[in-house]
């Protein structure tokens, strides 16, 4: 699990359906993403920086211990 991308969605108190339509994905494919069963696209993750307000690609996906 990617659990930064997680901690920054509840940081800014954004829930999971605002964030997908910030992102125009689906819920759905959000969950993929941060459940890691499916791989976040190069567009997707620069997508989660810049929503982010330039949180590191690296810092977003490290991975919970």
């Amino acid at each position: 699990m990617f659990i930064n991308i997680e901690i920054e969605r509840i940081r800014r108190y954004m829930s999971r359906a605002d964030m997908a339509k910030a992102l125009t994905i689906t819920p759905d494919t959000l969950d993929d993403w941060v459940r890691q069963k499916r791989p976040i696209p190069a567009e997707g993750l620069r997508a989660l920086s810049r929503l982010f307000e330039g949180c590191s690609i690296d810092y977003l996906l490290k991975k919970r211990r």
